[in-house]
């Protein structure tokens, strides 16, 4: 293969000389008043009403004939699964189903309105139901403890003495707490869009997301067994829950009800049949899935209603379903929720954000995670007000939006308006739909969840921190309780970043002897071409954490200047000037002398060049390793020079005493100017 040959000019400079020939860019010479005035312009402010307001750019640029029917039939096909998952995530949210269809029908006109990708399918979320379920059961013991629920009992409500009644103020107080958290999830959303943190989902890596998603399928699933087994346990909120609901569930197991069992496991086969096989086998073949969630809803409604499995059977219905829209209130805060509700906004956020990176990938558009933080804060913000709980993505929804292939957000409209036709007038005909079959619906809708623990022998080969986080975090959700899976997690994921800053990588870089190229001599068998001139690199920022580190390396890739002064045995070559006849002496460190770092003998260098490519990041103790290293080596003779400064250093070298304390002369543009200056 034939090598190309580059005649390459270049003249050396200083990075001070190289600021000084080439000059910044002049700044702008408007003045403050003309730049308010640009930017109140028409364009601008247009420009910035599309950016706040995504469907004025829907309407704008729709293609009416091509779009509507995708997005009629997409939004119809997911309304199928927002009905029966709205229902069963209401139960599951330790509220009733007419409260999983609100959450299934206001959050998504919103979304509609502001959101930013058009698969995105926001609504009922069972991780986020199941979170819900452990703060309105905390909060209504620690009400009820208050004494608070005797008063509903008492004097102040006198007319609510059946047990109905008292059962139905606790519902109503739990809707009370779930509206005031997704008040709370939505302002929190809202307000970090307007301060543009969707950065924030870069700290929290996939494997994190994923244990965490698996751990709440755990909790879910084994939420069900009980509705699915026909069996009452009583509520349990102490460490170790998970533990404690199978104990509770085995010892009621004896007293299983046998036609709710059926139901169950009936349902369950359809549901794997259809969807795994059926659904999954044929999905080139037809226009849209089966949509078997709502088939069995209606199909189960019917059976139920005229076999009357409530009365004959004694198998649990969903029972009354107002036939109605809620009607809008302010939603009651308090301060016991703001944390709960916080982690449930952080959540909401980097589930529903990761599907929609999914989506932005496989379709190939653009997703504004700022503008998504914003939508999905008004959409559980607006929907507090309707007596929604927290609202989030759900996959299996978001799937059938990408496959259906929806062109545009207007399919969240088509998807609201049949969900507000089932509560005003189809909800009433669902009061004898057989909770096993919610049961059975949820437990398949999550299954697919706790498939990701065949990736774990992946990662044990790929990436051992990505498996330790994974295990780590289901096992503290799983035998301590679901919130602290997050706690754990989070930690371990910034305990990574910690434990990566102690092992980044640092080397010493080689010259080409041919040809103006730096590499590796770790990687690659390079013949120094001055073997007085060592240049070092650490793939690190300098700060508290890597600073001690930077020098530690440092010395082991060349030597301790240290340990040099402090020989007392240091072998010193009396080299005489025969020129002088003064018969003054000349001294320098010899070259057998051995590096106390590593055990290996060194030559005497006379430069060292650090390669600052890596320093995004410096702070006062990356500034007081620099200065120390410059000092130490200087009073042994070897010069530092610095190259490839980012501009973070450059700045900071400007601001800070960094630049008393090294000479200028000294920092260069790049590493061959530093090399060949050191080599002059």
């Amino acid at each position: 293969m034939s090598s190309l040959v580059l005649q390459l000019s270049r003249y050396l400079k200083t990075q001070s000389e190289l600021t000084e020939c080439y000059g910044k860019p002049k700044p702008s010479s408007r003045s403050f008043t003309e730049k308010i005035k640009d930017k109140c312009k028409l364009s601008k402010l247009c420009q910035l009403l599309l950016s706040l307001f995504p469907i004025m750019n829907v309407l704008k640029t729709y293609k009416f004939r091509v779009y509507i029917l995708d997005d009629i039939i997409s939004g119809l096909s997911v309304a199928c699964l927002h009905v029966p998952l709205g229902l069963a995530l209401g139960i599951l949210a330790s509220l009733s189903p007419a409260y999983g269809l609100y959450t299934s029908s206001f959050p998504v006109l919103l979304y509609a309105f502001f959101g930013t990708s058009q698969h995105v399918s926001i609504g009922t979320n069972a991780v986020i139901a199941i979170l819900t379920a452990e703060l309105v059961e905390l909060q209504l013991e620690q009400y009820e403890l208050t004494g608070h629920n005797s008063a509903f009992n008492g004097s102040t409500y006198n007319n609510l003495t059946t047990s109905q009644d008292t059962e139905n103020s606790g519902l109503e107080y739990k809707a009370a707490v779930a509206a005031g958290s997704s008040f709370i999830v939505g302002l929190l959303l809202f307000i970090m869009g307007l301060f543009r943190m969707g950065f924030i989902t870069s700290y929290l890596s996939s494997s994190f997301i994923a244990a965490f998603t698996t751990t709440g399928a755990i909790h879910i699933m084994s939420s069900q067994i009980p509705n699915a087994l026909g069996i009452t346990i009583q509520p349990i909120n102490k460490p170790g829950k998970l533990i404690y609901v199978y104990i509770e569930i085995f010892k009621a197991f004896p007293k299983f009800h046998v036609a709710t069992f059926l139901v169950s496991i009936t349902c369950l086969i359809i549901l794997v049949l259809v969807k795994d096989v059926i659904n999954e086998r044929c999905k080139n073949k037809m226009k849209m899935p089966i949509p078997i969630d709502f088939i069995l809803v209606v199909v189960a409604t019917i059976i139920s209603y005229f076999a009357k499995f409530h009365d004959t059977f004694g198998i649990g219905v969903v029972g009354e379903i107002p036939a109605r829209l809620p009607t809008p209130e302010l939603p009651k805060v308090t301060v016991d929720i703001i944390g709960h509700s916080a982690v449930v906004a952080t959540i909401v956020f980097v589930l529903t954000i990761s599907m929609a990176r999914l989506c932005e990938v496989k379709h190939g558009y653009s997703v504004d995670d700022n503008q998504e933080l914003v939508a999905y804060g008004i959409a559980n913000l607006g929907g507090s007000f309707f007596s929604c709980f927290p609202a989030c993505v759900a996959p299996p929804r978001t799937i059938v939006l990408s496959t259906m292939g929806a062109k545009t957000t207007l399919n969240g409209i088509v998807s609201a308006v049949i969900v507000f036709l089932v509560i005003m007038f189809i909800g009433k005909y669902v009061e004898s739909l057989p909770k096993a079959v919610l049961a059975s619906i949820i437990i398949a809708a999550i299954k697919n969840l706790l498939y990701q623990f065949k990736d774990l022998p992946m990662l044990w080969r790929v990436n051992r921190y990505d498996f330790f986080i994974f295990v780590g975090t289901v096992l503290s959700g799983v035998f301590i309780d679901f919130p602290y899976a997050l706690y754990v997690g989070v930690q371990l994921c910034l305990l990574t970043v910690v434990v990566q800053s102690q092992k980044s990588s640092s080397y010493t870089i080689g010259k080409v002897q041919q040809e103006d190229r730096l590499l590796d001599q770790k990687t690659h068998d390079v013949q120094l071409c001055n073997p007085k001139i060592a240049i070092f690199r650490m793939e690190s920022s300098l700060y508290f954490a890597t600073s001690d580190k930077f020098i530690k390396e440092l010395y082991k890739a060349t030597f301790n200047p240290k340990a040099y002064r402090k020989q007392p045995d240091l072998n010193v070559e009396i080299i005489i000037n025969p020129s002088k006849d003064d018969g003054n002496i000349e001294k320098r460190i010899s070259l057998s002398k051995i590096n106390h770092e590593n055990g290996k003998p060194v030559v005497t260098l006379t430069h060292i060049i650090i390669d600052c490519s890596s320093m995004n990041y410096i702070d006062m103790n990356g500034k007081k390793a620099l200065i120390q290293i410059n000092s130490e080596y200087k009073q042994v003779g070897v010069t530092v020079l610095f190259g490839n400064c980012t501009n973070f250093m450059k700045t900071f070298t400007k601001k800070s005493d960094l630049s008393q304390e090294i000479d200028q002369k000294n920092v260069y543009a790049d590493i061959l100017d530093a090399y060949y200056a050191a080599n002059h």
